[in-house]
């Protein structure tokens, strides 16, 4: 009886964390799956006027385009390590935008592969303050939760959370962030622009199977204990 008890016990831990598993990995489908439907949906919506960016709320701006004019502030760039494009390592450019409402914005200003040596900074498209209309991707996540890991490879910035660097430079940007997709100014628009998230709804509605599958074995391997157990008792009997 003692390890019928046994076998009881852990195989309902063990159902607990199977079923656990499960429904982590449901919530994460479904959250997943919500934010691909956000993006098809958005995506074919018209584009925005800052306006209305303002003025909607996370969910009615994300993804979406929007057209600002203003200008670029050059000395206020990063260059993010750990960026890959087909394969290759380089850098992402984000530069910080005024628009001619006088709201600052990060725009990632797309991909540049790395130096020849970690000594050698690599050759990013430069941007004037010349007054240009771009077209960019709204971006409503955290930036720094998009970036973190990555270290600030630009001069005189040594942190990697970019609300200190805002504190440290005195600027204040928007609560979204933009993909620079094009500029009315040709030599701005990026070569290598951000790229759309995959829509791919992942693994995690599998790996929820997956785990009713193995609370199922766990449900078996206790039965054979059972029933191997009863059948030695009985045989001593």
């Amino acid at each position: 009886m003692r390890k019928i008890a046994t076998a009881t016990i852990l195989g309902i831990a063990l159902i607990y964390g199977c079923i656990q598993g499960s429904m982590w990995q449901y919530d994460r489908y479904q959250v997943r799956h919500a934010n691909n439907e956000l993006i098809k949906d958005n995506t074919k919506k018209p584009s925005l006027t800052e306006a209305q960016l303002l003025n909607l709320g996370k969910n009615e701006v994300a993804w979406r385009l929007v057209e600002l004019k203003g200008s670029f502030l050059p000395e206020k760039e990063l260059l993010l390590r750990n960026r890959y494009h087909d394969g290759k390592y380089g850098f992402g450019v984000v530069t910080l935008f005024k628009s001619d409402s006088g709201i600052l914005y990060w725009v990632d200003r797309g991909w540049v592969i790395a130096g020849a040596t970690a000594q050698t900074p690599p050759i990013t498209q430069k941007v004037t303050t010349e007054r240009t209309s771009i077209i960019a991707r709204i971006r409503v996540e955290d930036i720094e939760n998009q970036i973190k890991g990555s270290v600030f490879a630009a001069p005189g910035v040594a942190s990697n959370q970019l609300q200190k660097w805002n504190s440290q430079e005195q600027v204040s940007t928007s609560n979204v962030y933009l993909d620079l997709l094009s500029s009315d100014v040709k030599e701005f628009t990026p070569k290598v622009p951000a790229m759309l998230p995959e829509i791919s709804d992942g693994p995690h509605l599998a790996y929820s199977f997956q785990w009713l599958i193995f609370a199922l074995l766990v449900v078996l391997a206790w039965f054979l204990v059972v029933r191997e157990e009863r059948k030695a008792q009985t045989e001593k009997l």
